[in-house]
């Protein structure tokens, strides 16, 4: 009898056609379902696996012969990769330029003509360190000796000339002295980001992560360096402090944003196939260029990893200090002073001449530094931010105190009345601050919160009685009121005092020392992000 017989081959045929159905259509089986994970990074000695992972960049064709006319995309056509990672320049002997990684990164600087005129001294300082940078802006030009790149030249004229905003742009380029109002380069500037982005892509693709500043972003060199050794460059890194727009989740642009060179790969094909056909169009309805670019970016599948903590959108005098990032390492800060972005930079050279560039500077170090020998137990014509609780005098409060100093009863205990409204985001009661170890009301307590916003030694004294008060400032302006805050900040000093309405700040200090020492002395960073 011969091996396949037509009833045979009929039988594999049909149990054939039946597995394949039953295999798409009834059996379980399990999808892909990518999350996105708490990444910790700390260290090992090895570097991620070698090779490959995403497909390799094309250098660009920027200029030169066989350049595309500006306004519109450059084909990318030569392969490249980044170079190999430097082995252990970390002593405390090294230029900051020779550090390890220091070659990786690219810094990108985001400016127009109304913003910088000169560049500070800590955005000097910076680029010293960096192997290469680019700056960009709303025209091109020169800058103390550095190249302005223009980041709009490549935008096509078909869509210059719909939109407004580009008369401003126009002028700009007809007359290299005209200078728009802050309003009008504030509206072009959200069509930057885009074609920065791409140009980035196409002018420096062999870099391995690419960190995109403002001026008046403060950059710590050294945890940058360390941070970005952490990761691996071929995973498409999107990441900065996360913000929200009608419920679209973005990075805002102030702390920096950093992209990696997978993302970079990945961005660059879309932007040439979706630009024109789709992300001018949403460019045009939005209001800000940090918005749109997280669009553009969940288009090129690239995830979102906040980095929160490590990026701070607050300088250190507004920042809440607690204990969820005290010993994350700060990468950025934003929103300082010049004079506050020069003492942190000279800080942390010598934070690097004293530890190395292998020890990271975390919020610790920089509160122990920077915020802790301003603290005391009152100062004048000072502004700590207290604002968990909010006692207000009744109208009329001191006219009546004033009247009864003039009359010799200023010693004699007012008749008690009401206790004034307590304005609060956490309302418990009307009347009762939101703390959340709230002692029991015995008179005493009862009678400092009724007149506590009579002076800053009652202010003070009401933050002493509750239990997790940290600080508390007072203002003689109206009928007087005092702030209590739970929430640890320092505030900055009055510039304009007014004799009338006149600040006072104080915080309890041996509770500030008590949680913070509970806090600890960070021996070991916390480098985790995307929480």
């Amino acid at each position: 009898m011969p091996l396949l017989t037509p009833t045979r081959a009929l039988v594999v045929l049909t149990s054939f056609l039946l597995f394949s159905f039953f295999w798409t259509w009834g059996l379980p089986h399990r999808y892909a379902a990518p999350t996105l994970p708490i990444i910790s990074h700390d260290k090992g000695e090895e570097k991620p696996v070698a090779g490959q992972l995403l497909p390799e960049p094309l250098v660009a064709n920027v200029g030169g012969e066989g350049a595309k006319e500006k306004g519109t995309p450059t084909t990318l056509a030569t392969e490249i990769k980044p170079g190999p990672t430097k082995p252990a320049d970390i002593g405390s002997d090294k230029n900051c330029k020779d550090v390890r990684g220091a070659s990786d990164v690219m810094i990108v600087v985001r400016t127009s003509r109304v913003e910088v005129e000169k560049p500070p001294a800590h955005l000097v300082k910076l680029l010293a360190c960096a192997h290469q940078f680019l700056i960009f802006s709303d025209h091109e030009g020169e800058i103390d000796g550095h190249t302005i790149h223009d980041a709009l030249d490549i935008i096509p004229n078909t869509t210059r000339s719909k939109y407004e905003e580009f008369l401003e742009y126009d002028k700009m380029k007809a007359d290299k002295k005209y200078k728009p109002s802050a309003e009008k380069a504030k509206a072009l500037d959200k069509w930057k980001w885009l074609p920065m982005v791409y140009k980035v892509a196409t002018m420096a693709p062999n870099h391995r992560f690419y960190m995109f500043i403002e001026p008046d972003t403060s950059l710590s060199w050294t945890n940058l360096l360390q941070w970005l050794d952490r990761l691996d460059y071929r995973i498409p890194y999107y990441s900065g402090v996360p913000d929200t727009i009608d419920d679209k989740r973005y990075a805002k642009s102030s702390p920096g944003i950093m992209l990696s060179y997978g993302t970079l790969q990945q961005y660059w094909p879309r932007y040439e196939e979706l630009y024109a056909t789709e992300w001018e169009s949403i460019v045009a309805k939005e209001c800000c260029g940090d918005l749109i670019l997280a669009t553009a970016m969940k288009q090129g599948h690239v995830e979102f990893y906040s980095s929160f903590g490590l990026l701070d959108p607050e300088a250190p005098s507004s920042l809440i200090w607690g204990q969820k990032f005290w010993c994350t390492p700060v990468v950025s800060w934003h929103g300082l002073t010049t004079t506050q972005a020069d003492s942190l930079w000279d800080l942390q050279e010598a934070w690097t001449k004293k530890h190395g560039w292998a020890t990271p500077y975390t919020h610790y170090n920089a509160f122990e530094q920077f915020v802790k020998p301003h603290l005391a137990e009152q100062k004048e014509d000072w502004d700590n931010v207290s604002s968990d609780t909010q006692l207000t005098a009744e109208t009329g409060r001191r006219e009546k105190l004033e009247k009864q100093k003039a009359e010799g009863k200023a010693g004699e205990q007012p008749a008690r009345k009401e206790p004034p409204k307590a304005e609060s985001k956490n309302t418990q009661s009307p009347n009762i601050p939101p703390f959340a170890k709230l002692p029991k009301r015995e008179d005493a307590l009862d009678t400092l919160y009724e007149y506590a916003a009579d002076s800053a030694e009652n202010c003070k004294a009401t933050c002493q009685k509750t239990d997790d008060c940290l600080q508390w400032k007072y203002t003689s302006a109206g009928d007087g009121e005092c702030h209590l805050g739970k929430a640890l900040r320092l505030g900055a000093k009055v510039q304009k005092p007014d004799a009338n309405a006149k600040w006072t700040s104080g915080w309890i200090l041996d509770r500030v020392n008590r949680i913070t020492e509970e806090w600890g002395r960070c021996e070991r960073a916390e480098w985790k992000f995307n929480q």
